[in-house]
């Protein structure tokens, strides 16, 4: 009874909540709290539909992106032609996209779980979902996507018709082309599939991926010259220990001040061992945990980059998935009283809701001393005296800059570039590459901070701070310093480019 009255209508609260996230988007201007990175695909956009190819710079053609939500950004592009109102546009966009996401996922949970596990789940994801929603990045498609492609695999069985394995096989393709790295997620899922359906469920889960991988690589070799992603080059750095992500995850140590995701993805990483191994979870739940599993150990050791608040997104799949059912073991090993159940469900929903309320009201604007604000100062501020023609390099940040900036910005850390900037980052040979495309200026945020006089500056891209291969050293002089933008605790770098 608890169940049926309580959490019936859970699939109001994700609408109730990104309903009033859109107010906050549309009211407030709170576009430029979507990430940096998030206006790299803002950029490319642009540049599709004015230039009519994919480029960050405007100069060289880049497959530094996931092509489904580069895919919906590029046609939101040509319904929204002014640069402001394309912001707010793809803010709600991706709002909408993790509301059904959240409503999908009410409606799995509460056929399967009781009202305080689903609504302390619930709470959680939509703690998640609100801060997804306000990226922009791709995981706001790969999350409905892989939570599609979860519950329709969850309770597959050996005499499952071949309808419900083509379904699965389309999803899997769908979710690989939100994420690429989603990929292992779907190779996992795969073989799960497998196992329990036999060779017969090969060909419709495995068909509609592998088109769509020789059809993605097929179309990079021609217009690039390779197959793979050239961010995803620069990301897989080579087997070691990724040093920055363990100070991440563990708390050892972040210079940067980024940990608020990683103390949750270390408890459900530790939670993942025993749903993944314990034959009672569902097979739904036991791929979530083995995914999260082996997304971490890839990130450990095969590559050498930070991972931002997105790439956590593994930890929000065990939170849907995983969790939930251990949690009802738990409950139910705990037998408590009906009335204790019917009173920690009630206490439940009213934080539930004034949570949604809090969270969707309570968002505002970016500070004026954050990057990216400071960024589409600057730029507007460059457009009135540099020529459109100008070429800015830049590392760490150029997403924001870029956006605002009428010129062409060289992404220096090869992530948004061609494979020729690809190879030069990775073999030490970046600088020779900028002058090869004739850049005019170095802009960044790793300069003398508070420091004068100075005769020469070294900068490393990609900053170690976020990055412990591929460093390439680029001095600059201090008589080439052509402007500077200080602030409370860092400040912004302009200097003319020559190459030593």
């Amino acid at each position: 009874m608890i169940k049926k009255r309580l959490v019936y209508w859970s699939w109001v609260f994700p609408i109730l909540l990104m309903s009033l996230l859109c107010r906050s988007v549309l009211t407030q201007s709170v576009f430029l709290g979507a990430q940096d990175d998030a206006f790299f695909y803002f950029r490319i956009a642009e540049n599709a539909v004015q230039k009519g190819f994919f480029s960050f710079d405007g100069l060289t053609v880049t497959n530094g992106f996931h092509p489904l939500w580069m895919g919906l950004l590029t046609g939101l592009r040509y319904l929204f032609m002014d640069p402001l109102a394309y912001l707010s546009a793809a803010a709600v966009l991706s709002i909408t996209l993790l509301a059904v996401c959240g409503i999908r996922f009410a409606i799995f949970a509460r056929e399967r779980y009781s009202a305080p596990v689903l609504l302390v789940t619930l709470l959680l994801l939509l703690r998640y979902l609100r801060d997804f929603s306000l990226m922009c990045m791709e995981t706001s498609v790969l999350l409905p996507s892989a939570f599609l492609l979860l519950i329709s695999f969850d309770g597959l069985k050996g005499d499952s018709g071949s309808g419900r394995l083509w379904t699965l096989g389309v999803l899997v393709a769908l979710t690989t082309a939100s994420r690429l790295d989603s990929a292992l997620l779907c190779a996992i899922l795969a073989v799960s599939a497998v196992a329990t359906c036999g060779r017969r469920a090969l060909l419709p889960i495995l068909l509609p991926g592998t088109v769509l991988f020789l059809g993605y690589a097929v179309l990079n070799h021609s217009f690039m010259g390779t197959p793979a992603s050239v961010s995803g080059m620069m990301k897989a750095s080579g087997f070691g220990f990724n040093r920055i992500f363990a100070e991440q995850l563990f708390q050892l140590g972040d210079p940067l001040g980024v940990r608020s995701p990683w103390g949750l993805y270390l408890l459900f990483l530790l939670l993942a061992f025993p749903v993944s191994f314990m034959r009672t979870m569902p097979s739904a739940a036991r791929v979530s945990g083995v995914f999260l599993i082996s997304f971490t150990l890839c990130q450990l050791f095969l590559s050498q980059w930070r991972l931002w608040y997105w790439y956590a997104y593994p930890a929000v799949i065990f939170l849907a998935f995983g969790l939930p059912p251990l949690l009802q073991s738990l409950y139910d090993r705990l037998a408590l009283p009906e009335r204790v159940g019917r009173v920690s469900a009630f206490v439940l929903l009213i934080v539930l809701c004034g949570s949604c309320f809090f969270w969707g009201l309570g968002y505002g604007e970016v500070g004026t001393d954050d990057f990216r604000y400071r960024n589409m100062l600057i730029a507007l501020e460059l457009n009135e005296t540099l020529p459109d023609t100008a070429v800015v390099a830049m590392g760490d940040r150029a997403g924001s800059f870029a956006y605002f900036f009428h010129g062409h910005v060289v992404q220096a850390e090869g992530l948004a570039g061609n494979a020729d900037l690809g190879a030069a980052v990775r073999s030490g040979t970046l600088q020779h590459y900028l002058h090869s495309v004739g850049t005019d200026f170095i802009l960044s945020w790793t300069g003398p901070h508070l420091v004068d006089d100075y005769e020469f500056w070294t900068l490393a891209i990609p900053d170690r701070a976020q990055c412990t291969a591929f460093n390439n050293m680029i001095t600059v002089r201090g008589a080439d310093e052509v402007a500077r933008w200080p602030g409370n605790e860092e400040s912004a770098f302009l200097w003319s480019f020559r190459e030593n």
